[in-house]
């Protein structure tokens, strides 16, 4: 970016691009490279401070270009969360707590800005999914004139060691006081980010219908108009919890032939769902000799204080010092005894790629917090056996498009509250058990088959279409807007 903004400066006759330049870093190597793409800080234009403590004072820019950490608020330490929280008081007190670190370097550089100023940042492509990014982008309304929001399909950082896909965010026209009407936020997909010149050269006027303009505006408002008469949310029949935190996976959590190769017989071991590819349908079947449960690895699960030779030897492989600092460790009474759960009726991984896939849990056993656990509520116990047929409705995928959070591979992350708000039928077709359990069965044999498509037209004929509950017609527009959403994430680069 200085690099370019060098060369921007020269190439309009400015000799001295150094003093129109300013800057903030806090790795010394980043003032290394200032001489070498011609930048004389001689006038400490550039300081060595963390951006988010520093203070605009009468410094006000023309223009904001930023690539700022892409650091969620999950793995935000201490000093960083509280350094957000006083941003967020003073600049945005309605912005979510759990805003990723970017959004305060966005608020903050507004207070360097001049009036009429405009600002580019390159951001994850959470700018366009995550709830309190929706906060952020009706804050910018009011503030800039013109606001276009690019996502970029290709990933640009590989070989910086990072998967994320990026979205540009190009603010124009900054109005400090507020505008008296808000801005229209422009959105659009690029595959390449090439493509972002070659739709400013062209002469044709920009889209700004539904596959362009606010996709997820448009779905979430088609599923909200169909009412609580025809879907309800999850959490409203169910309660969703994030399963075993085990400390450490790779230690505890071994195959049945590693165990056995280390003398650890199978009454101290529980299978433990840890990935979504260890099972291809949409249950995990009751006879655990099946192929598919042989992918299942095993949780040691000691069943007396009084250790068989082989565990304690196994044990005593984990060096004390790492015991110490293991935070899940250190909140148990024995470092090793995990929680085993079985209750659950069904699991759904936190980050999915394809759908949404729910796992009924027909063996009885338990999953990592890599999964959720679903319980279903006592007054709806007839939803407990078509949850995993549910999850390949587009109602439901739907609404996991609108909630989910995108992440570098093109996958989504769901919060536990995400999938409490994943829609469901409010009533259930009435079949007889011999069709339900046919039903199922086809279901889950195209699942395994990767027909996925097939699996979700006849679920949706089955629950929705046969029943009522949803015409054909809004069905079609439903499934349109699900596969712009999919498309646009699992971009083929």
């Amino acid at each position: 970016m200085l690099s370019a903004a060098v060369s921007a400066l020269r190439s309009l006759g400015n000799d001295r691009p150094s003093r129109q330049l300013y800057g903030y870093d806090i790795d010394g190597i980043a003032f290394e490279h200032l001489a070498q793409i011609g930048i004389d800080n001689t006038e400490g234009h550039f300081k060595r401070q963390d951006f988010l403590r520093s203070n605009a004072g009468e410094l006000r820019v023309d223009a904001v270009l930023a690539n700022p950490p892409f650091v969620s608020y999950h793995r935000q330490n201490e000093a960083q969360r509280r350094g957000g929280e006083k941003l967020r008081q003073r600049y945005l007190p309605g912005l979510p707590k759990v805003a990723s670190l970017w959004a305060y370097f966005l608020l903050h550089s507004m207070s360097f800005l001049r009036p009429g100023g405009r600002m580019a940042f390159v951001l994850p492509n959470a700018i366009g999914t995550a709830d309190y990014a929706r906060t952020l982008l009706t804050f910018l309304q009011r503030h800039f004139e013109k606001i276009d929001l690019i996502n970029v399909g290709e990933r640009l950082f590989i070989q910086a060691g990072a998967d994320e896909r990026i979205s540009l965010l190009l603010l124009s026209n900054y109005a400090p006081n507020g505008l008296a009407e808000p801005a229209t936020l422009l959105s659009r997909d690029v595959l390449r980010i090439t493509e972002i010149q070659d739709h400013q050269n062209s002469s044709l006027p920009r889209q700004n219908g539904p596959e362009t303009l606010d996709v997820r505006s448009h779905a979430s408002a088609a599923l909200t108009a169909l009412g609580e008469d025809t879907l309800v949310p999850l959490g409203s029949a169910a309660s969703v919890q994030i399963g075993e935190v085990v400390g450490d996976i790779g230690f505890l959590v071994q195959p049945m032939s590693t165990w056995s190769e280390r003398g650890v017989t199978p009454n101290h071991l529980q299978p433990l769902l840890t990935r979504s590819a260890q099972v291809s349908g949409i249950y995990v079947p009751t006879d655990i000799a099946q192929e598919s449960l042989s992918r299942i690895p095993y949780l040691l699960v000691p069943s007396s204080r009084r250790l068989p030779k082989a565990i304690e030897h196994y044990l005593s492989m984990y060096p004390e010092d790492e015991i110490a600092e293991n935070k899940t460790f250190g909140k148990r009474d024995t470092w090793y005894h995990c929680s085993y759960d079985t209750s659950a009726h069904a699991f759904i991984g936190s980050m999915s790629h394809d759908y949404p896939r729910i796992v009924g849990n027909d063996a009885g056993i338990s999953c990592s917090n890599a999964f959720y656990k679903i319980k279903v509520n006592a007054q709806r116990a007839d939803l407990i056996a078509w949850l995993p047929i549910l999850s390949v409705t587009t109602p439901l995928r739907l609404s996991a498009e609108v909630l989910g959070r995108l992440r570098g591979s093109g996958g989504i992350k769901l919060e536990p509250s995400d999938v409490r708000k994943l829609c469901i039928p409010r009533a259930l077709p009435k079949l007889a058990q011999a069709e339900f359990l046919a039903l199922r069965e086809k279901v889950h044999t195209l699942v395994r088959l990767g027909e996925l498509d097939a699996a979700g037209q006849l679920a949706d004929s089955v629950i929705y279409l046969q029943t009522g509950l949803i015409d054909a017609r809004t069905m079609t527009d439903l499934r349109m807007k699900r596969l712009t959403l999919t498309n646009r994430r699992i971009v083929k680069t």
